[in-house]
């Protein structure tokens, strides 16, 4: 009985032993999601930075420019049962209308 109960003393260590490094190894990956998720959030406001966006465009030589606040209209968003959001805007270019979170923006006059 002694040596039985010997035997199961120590595989319970050996398996107290196992979880705590499993347990280790699970919290230094969490560590490193939390890192990756920490640099690519910088990243992100790095590559959104309207200003960084400005002078990216201006050594691109691009085209795009700022579009002046009096010719945008914002129109509000309706959302269909199937999760479609659409909005009516008459006389308009259907290209000339993005779709934003919260609203719609139609550029005034064309394309």
């Amino acid at each position: 009985m002694m040596a039985a109960a010997g035997v199961f003393h120590a595989y319970v260590k050996n398996r107290q032993i196992n979880v705590a490094r499993e347990i280790q190894g699970m919290e230094e990956r969490i560590s490193q999601h939390k890192l990756d998720i920490t640099t690519l959030e910088v990243r992100l406001d790095d590559q959104l930075n309207p200003i960084l966006i400005n002078d990216r465009l201006n050594e691109m030589s691009s085209d795009l420019r700022r579009i002046p606040v009096g010719v945008v209209k914002e129109i509000p968003v309706s959302r269909s049962r199937s999760g479609k959001v659409t909005a009516t805007v008459p006389d308009q270019d259907p290209r000339s209308i993005s779709v934003l979170p919260a609203t719609v923006s139609a550029a005034a006059g064309g394309p």
